[in-house]
């Protein structure tokens, strides 16, 4: 009777132990399974992640180029509008010297024609006071009389169009008083070209040294000796 009791034991312990290593066996191979799953899953997601990784890399690798060409572009562009810069403002500093240059010229041009306008006029007035201190009282009378000869032929030799003066009152300023014959003639020429009869005023002025200046409104015609030199000095050399 024990020795059944026994082997009932030992066949129970047996079964038990099957079915325990069996339940264990299954839930083994559903724990390797599930492993397994679990491994390829990770290893899927790693290299999804790998495969993000390198995408990554390319996307920041790309920006550095991208970041790289487009410095180098602007450093070129930079570089460009430097040289335009730097030829724009040669091109300025080059005119401003070009137009300081030109306005030194005109500044020395005109400072010139006014040394050229004051030495001749300083000659006229030497000239002048060298001739009224070198002609005698009747040379000067002499040189009076054919200085007014001399611009009444000049006056009847103009055109009637530049006596268009409305006073007929004729002033004459010379430095000797005019010779009858020369106050008639004068009176004839300047009636015949103003187109009436008109009256003379003489007035003298020794300081004419010779010639007559002529004043009819506007109009003024100086026939004297200082205005012919002023005419003759500027053409001798």
């Amino acid at each position: 009777m024990l020795i059944q009791l026994l082997a009932v034991q030992i066949i129970t312990f047996v079964g038990v132990v099957f079915l325990l290593r069996f339940l264990f066996t299954r839930q083994l191979k559903v724990a390797l399974s599930r492993l397994n799953t679990l491994h390829e899953e990770n290893l899927a997601k790693e290299e999804e992640l790998n495969a993000e990784l390198r995408r990554a890399k390319e996307e920041s690798q790309a920006q550095v180029q991208q970041g790289k060409d487009e410095a180098e572009l602007i450093i070129e562009e930079a570089g460009k509008e430097a040289s335009r810069r730097r030829l724009n403002m040669e091109e300025q500093a080059k005119a401003q010297v070009e137009k300081i240059i030109a306005e030194g010229r005109i500044e020395a041009q005109k400072f010139k024609a006014g040394v050229i306008k004051d030495a001749q006029a300083q000659s006229v007035e030497l000239a002048t006071r060298l001739i009224a201190e070198l002609l005698t009282e009747t040379d000067k009378i002499a040189l009076q009389y054919e200085f007014a000869t001399g611009i009444i032929q000049e006056i009847a030799r103009l055109p009637k169009e530049q006596f268009n003066v409305e006073s007929l009152e004729i002033k004459v300023i010379s430095s000797f008083p005019l010779l009858d014959r020369q106050r008639d003639e004068l009176r004839k020429v300047l009636s015949d070209k103003i187109g009436s009869s008109v009256e003379l005023t003489e007035q003298i002025d020794s300081k004419l040294i010779g010639g007559l200046i002529i004043e009819a409104g506007g109009m003024v015609i100086d026939g004297t000796l200082k205005n012919k030199l002023q005419r003759i000095i500027p053409h001798l050399k």
